[in-house]
């Protein structure tokens, strides 16, 4: 095998494994939408681990794509993928563009699932902020920031 099929072959196990990681993020993130509307700290504590453990592999994937990309002389993107995978042999070509779509498709679930936890935090932010105000009358004229 050749040292850019070998490429090839990593790019694509990676993807593999990222739409996986993805997946299950997705399942992470609703867990953690439910125990921040709880304020269920002790499941938190359970979740956002597991969280950073995601987070963490996807990152080191990523740099491992752009390395891979970089090395095959391709430019780094999903426009550069959908270039590799024009080169390949044909009966490749629509297996790697379906999996690299629903790669994207469910990183971009978990990105909106994501802003809808950080806008749940960000609330419940707000919330605490203002009773914490209620106690000192004069910051509701004069609010800090």
């Amino acid at each position: 095998m050749s040292n850019a099929a070998q490429c090839v072959k990593m790019l694509v196990q990676g993807m593999v494994e990222d739409r996986d990681t993805y997946t299950s993020l997705k399942t992470l993130l609703a867990d953690q939408r439910q125990w921040l509307i709880a304020r269920d700290a002790a499941q938190l504590d359970v979740v956002n681990p597991q969280l950073m453990a995601h987070y963490e592999k996807l990152s080191h994937n990523s740099k491992q794509r752009y390395q891979l990309l970089t090395r095959l002389g391709i430019p780094v993107g999903s426009a550069g993928l959908r270039t590799l995978f024009s080169r390949l042999p044909a009966q490749h070509q629509s297996q790697l563009n379906a999996l690299w779509t629903s790669l994207e498709q469910v990183a971009a679930e978990c990105n909106a699932l994501n802003d809808s936890n950080i806008a749940v935090l960000t609330m419940q932010q707000e919330i605490l902020q203002n009773l914490l105000n209620i106690s000192e009358p004069e910051n509701w004229l004069y609010e800090q920031s």
